[in-house]
């Protein structure tokens, strides 16, 4: 083998002969970058949820007109549950963030865990949501001259609703289908041995 094939092989598989170290990989580095910032917004966002969903339907009381609260506008049990656990397996993926840049191999496990759990609660979520929407819809033809009744006719008509169907569907694809199905296949299959993270001899990951 000659010096300059030798020298090329040594340098694609990041190995430095003047220090004799080998170059980790890269990746753990701005994955877990990216998912610390990406878990931080989502426990804002979710945090938030928990503070105001509660007072929505005390906002709206005043536009019943007398009419009982819709059934969409109440929090129950099924909505905290999905709440909460929403919140908690976005710590989850935080801490997965902090190990993957630490280069700490357990992180793995709780990118699989987010996957498992995210995926389902995110459609269970957009279907309970689809339910809630129907039922404040039957609610505004049952009692049509409330002043919410006219407001959520205007908020379900026109081409603003069907684009806001859409963008909600495009974020419940995104956020709570795509990218906990990347975390679960590059983690659950992909990325699986001790040295893919903390780097080897060979540099080979």
């Amino acid at each position: 083998m000659s010096e300059e094939h030798a020298s090329g092989h040594e340098e694609r598989f990041g190995v430095d002969d003047t220090q004799g170290y080998v170059v980790p990989p890269s990746w753990p580095k701005w994955i877990g970058i990216l998912t610390i910032v990406y878990s931080v917004l989502g426990i804002g966002c979710t945090g938030l949820a928990a503070v105001f969903t509660p007072m929505v339907g005390g906002m709206m009381e005043p536009m019943l007109d007398g009419a009982p609260m819709p059934e969409g506008l109440k929090v129950g049990p099924v909505d905290w549950v999905l709440l909460l656990s929403g919140f908690a397996m976005t710590v989850v993926l935080l801490f997965g963030g902090i190990f993957c840049l630490a280069r700490r191999p357990g992180c793995r496990w709780m990118f699989v865990l987010y996957g498992l759990v995210t995926i389902p609660m995110s459609l269970v979520n957009y279907v309970r949501q689809l339910d809630k929407q129907e039922s404040i819809r039957q609610w505004a033809e049952r009692y049509p001259d409330t002043q919410y009744a006219e407001m959520v006719r205007a908020q379900q008509s026109g081409a603003a609703a069907q684009v806001g169907e859409i963008v909600g569907l495009g974020f419940v694809l995104v956020l709570g289908v795509l990218i906990p199905l990347f975390y679960l296949i590059w983690f659950g299959f992909v990325k699986t041995r001790r040295e893919q993270y903390e780097g080897s001899e060979s540099g080979v990951y």
